[in-house]
């Protein structure tokens, strides 16, 4: 197992997806997505798994846990689509296969709404190969799959114009003979058993965020310099959606500011980002 953001595993027949980099000892923070049984979504499915939270004081919340000892690494047969379009993404990154990973939908489904496809230990390198490749048309870039997108996963929280803003300059939605590829770039091989970037303390913050520097915006933990009303903060996501962030001002609405030993920290990803400049 790598431990990282987007890996499948498997715990007592539910197909579980990783969540970040660092994990309490002996455990995992994954949350249930698919019924291997039946191969189905677990909204419909919903007798046959229990989801264990518990609070970690590492990061001062309350994760989804799965015990490490009775979990294993997913290897499921894809469709030929989706390996095609595998092969395809090493061959043009130049990225080793070792390195790619599927997830979500596409690990299931023979028919998925889209392909997203994992690459851990990503560099600026491959950033740079993927923005070329993007340029000349190779890779496509489509409205209509970000509209997608947009109504499958994120039009509870944000409006289409706010999303359109987020990902306007996209580089990891684009279409490949045909199929929406969702890239996500994570910067680590591997990830931890055990607190490695402590929260010293929290508060919740709701307010405008001014993005003035992109650190890595493209990988994941995307990184941003940037200032709210308590000062100079770096912001920072493991989410897909606030990477690619232009410099600009933005609404946080229920972000966390953590205190961690290398600094201030803005984490919106389990509340709301809102674009106010275009």
């Amino acid at each position: 197992m790598r431990f990282l953001e987007g890996e499948a595993v498997e715990y007592k027949g539910i197909l579980y997806l990783v969540k970040g980099y660092q994990h309490p000892e002996g455990f995992l923070v994954a949350y249930p997505r698919y019924d291997l049984l039946t191969r189905t979504p677990l909204q419909y499915m919903t007798s046959r798994y229990t989801i264990n939270y518990e609070y970690w004081d590492c990061v001062k919340h309350t994760v989804p846990l799965i015990p490490l000892s009775s979990s294993m690494s997913v290897v499921l047969k894809l469709i030929e689509d989706v390996q095609s379009t595998v092969k395809t993404i090493v061959y043009l990154l130049e990225v080793s296969e070792d390195s790619v990973n599927v997830t979500g939908s596409s690990l299931v489904s023979s028919t998925p709404n889209d392909v997203d496809i994992v690459i851990y230990g990503a560099t600026e390198s491959i950033v740079e190969r993927l923005s070329r490749l993007v340029e000349r048309g190779v890779l496509e870039k489509s409205s209509y799959v970000l509209m997608s997108e947009y109504l499958r996963k994120h039009n509870s929280n944000l409006s289409i114009g706010e999303y359109m803003a987020l990902k306007r300059n996209t580089l990891l939605h684009f279409t490949l003979r045909g199929l929406h590829v969702n890239l996500k770039l994570v910067e680590l091989n591997r990830g931890y058993q055990g607190c490695v970037d402590p929260v010293f303390n929290y508060r919740y913050y709701t307010g405008l965020v001014e993005v003035f520097k992109p650190m890595n915006p493209h990988i994941i933990p995307a990184r941003y310099s940037a200032k709210c009303d308590l000062g100079d903060v770096v912001l920072e996501s493991l989410r897909e959606l606030y990477a690619e962030l232009t410099p600009g001002v933005y609404y946080a609405e229920n972000a966390r500011i953590e205190v961690r030993k290398s600094g201030l920290f803005l984490v919106p990803d389990h509340g709301v980002l809102r674009p106010l400049s275009r």
